[in-house]
């Protein structure tokens, strides 16, 4: 925001010496002029500060509309977010998580293997250089050349095959208390194998100095088994299985119910979530529109600044800021129409209104702010579901033409509106570079006639420095003609 000064019109850096013939205190009478002459310039400065304000104001209300409308209200447009399930069980056997597709009710599962990783753990390694060999040795891992340099160490081999993990799906870790080599794959399931092996007899006193069978491994893992509600011998590759659109991950064997049901309070933390969120922007904005506006308090000047404490340009400038926004018709229309949004009945929908789910409007004088029963909100949830989804996302529609909305999409749509109103009339962001709101094209406006304004008053004190530059030659005219006259006068005497 631009400060607000005076005589910044002033670009002269010259000394003058005036009344030097007359004894006027010429650069105080200047100073005075140009004071009065510069209060159209300092009203464009309170104008356009007045405007910068406002406009900060509508974008900071653009970006709470913004929010509410990505965060809340477009989730509650979609149903799947009225499907939420939570799902109980033995956690040492499975824990699990629902879909929105999984019908609430009890599951038997019964686990009798988890899928596991192919492993294979080396007998104690003795040997200091593992390739003792004289030469480069190749051996087989899954099919990929796994190459052992000359006179390598262990932790060469861990280096080598982890460098190929990648490709083999293998890893290999070594415990020097144990003094073992472990292999083991980064997948579970009969798919994963460790297959290495010796190409000669080289490669087989690696593996011997490795504590390997000298005529390699293959180790294979192992499928999870269980059965589902009657379904025997179901097998997964992975301890992560999904079924009847519940995902299950298998932690331990044994039986145990996977209990369905709605999750009531993830449903209704959405719902309170976006109330609590339109509250905020509602109460905003009814804040903004009765605010009281004080016409005698008007943006400072860098002037007036000077002269006062601190706080009390705190003071002042909150009362020449309040009503900015005072029955501002654009964000009049953006308030109402929100209101009518959440209010209207949805068509349709046999007690299709909020209030008959437990959410409701306050008192007239809270401005339309919403308050959620919560015993009566969480009993629809749990007991008529059906009709809290289509209170929020019911759309009836016509071929191509919306007949009716549930309160989301008919919310949806008044905030998309109400953003293009605002960005509109204020800009979408302080940071854009170019501005062409209707707020936008005033600042310009008004920056265009303070520049105007400033080379005016320029030519101005310059002409009022001619004007006294003048009337002093004329005073030192003046007096050397006093002075001779008054010598020629003196000689006649005489």
């Amino acid at each position: 925001m631009d400060p607000i000064s005076m005589n910044i019109y002033n670009t002269s850096n010259l000394l003058r010496m005036g009344g030097l013939a007359s004894g006027l205190d010429t650069d105080s009478i200047v100073k005075k002029l140009m004071q009065a002459a510069s209060i159209p310039l300092d009203e464009l400065g309170q104008q356009k500060q007045f405007l910068q304000w406002k406009q900060e104001d509508l974008r900071d209300i653009n970006t709470q509309l913004l929010s509410l409308r990505d965060n809340n209200v477009f989730n509650l447009k979609l149903q799947g977010t009225f499907l939420a399930k939570t799902v109980s069980s033995n956690t040492s056997i499975a824990t699990a998580t629902a879909t929105t597709g999984a019908v609430n009710g009890s599951y038997t599962l019964n686990v009798s293997q988890l899928a596991k990783a192919a492993t294979y753990t080396s007998n104690q390694i003795t040997a200091t250089t593992i390739n003792n060999t004289g030469f480069d040795v190749t051996l087989t891992l899954n099919n990929q050349s796994l190459v052992i340099k000359k006179d390598a160490g262990i932790n060469d081999v861990l280096t080598a095959i982890n460098n190929l993990t990648p490709n083999t799906g293998v890893s290999a870790t070594y415990d020097s208390g144990l003094g073992r080599l472990f292999l083991l794959t980064n997948t579970t399931g009969t798919n994963s194998n460790i297959n290495l092996s010796a190409n000669d007899a080289n490669g087989q006193t690696v593996l011997s100095n490795l504590g390997l069978p000298t005529t390699g491994i293959n180790a294979t893992g192992q499928n999870a088994v269980f059965d589902f509600n009657g379904v025997t011998g179901i097998q997964s590759q992975t301890n992560n299985v999904t079924v009847a659109g519940i995902n299950v991950t298998l932690t331990g064997i044994g039986t145990t119910s996977l209990s369905v049901s709605t999750d009531v309070d993830k449903i209704f933390n959405s719902i309170k979530s976006f109330v609590n969120s339109y509250n905020d922007i509602i109460t905003k904005i009814n804040t903004k529109l009765t605010e009281k506006r004080y016409y005698d308090y008007k943006p400072l000047t860098d002037a007036q600044k000077q002269a006062m404490k601190d706080s009390d340009i705190t003071l002042w400038q909150q009362k020449a800021r309040s009503g900015d926004l005072a029955n501002d018709g654009t964000l009049s229309s953006i308030y109402f129409s929100l209101r009518k949004a959440v209010s209207a009945s949805v068509d349709g929908v046999a007690n299709g209104s909020l209030s008959a789910i437990g959410i409701t409007s306050g008192q007239y004088f809270e401005g339309g702010k919403l308050y959620i029963d919560e015993t009566k909100l969480r009993n629809a949830i749990q007991n008529n579901p059906q009709q809290v989804i289509d209170i929020f996302t019911k759309t009836t529609t016509q071929g191509t033409t919306v007949i009716s909305q549930g309160v989301a999409p008919k919310l949806y749509d008044a905030l998309n509106n109400g953003i293009n109103l605002i960005t509109q009339e204020a800009g979408g962001s302080q940071y854009q570079f170019y501005d062409n709101s209707f707020i936008g094209n005033q600042v310009s406006d008004i920056n265009k006639r303070i520049a105007d304004m400033q080379d005016y008053l320029s030519n101005l004190e310059q002409k009022y420095y001619n004007q006294f530059t003048q009337l002093e030659t004329y005073m030192s005219q003046m007096n050397s003609q006093s002075a001779w006259l008054s010598q020629q006068l003196g000689g006649t005497a005489r």
